[in-house]
């Protein structure tokens, strides 16, 4: 799942769980504004504790080419 295929409602949650702003994380699903790796490690978990499957890869082009990250998810 993609921050862009959440609904208002659940970025608006999200953002409150992560510590920003509905219109930075709005940027972030968009693509307008990057996601460092340590904010997609607290997306994602923040994500996770919603039950939303949302992951790192998917938001930092740092993580998504990360061989540790990658070996991870197939453990």
């Amino acid at each position: 799942m993609r921050l862009i295929d959440l609904t208002r409602e659940q970025l608006e949650r999200l953002a409150a769980a992560v510590g920003t702003s509905y219109d930075t994380m709005r940027h972030y699903a968009r693509g307008r504004r990057g996601v460092s790796a340590a904010k997609a490690i607290v997306i994602e978990k923040a994500a996770k504790r919603m039950r939303l499957d949302v992951q790192r890869e998917d938001l930092c082009a740092a993580c998504s080419g990360c061989e540790l990250a990658r070996k991870a998810r197939k453990g």
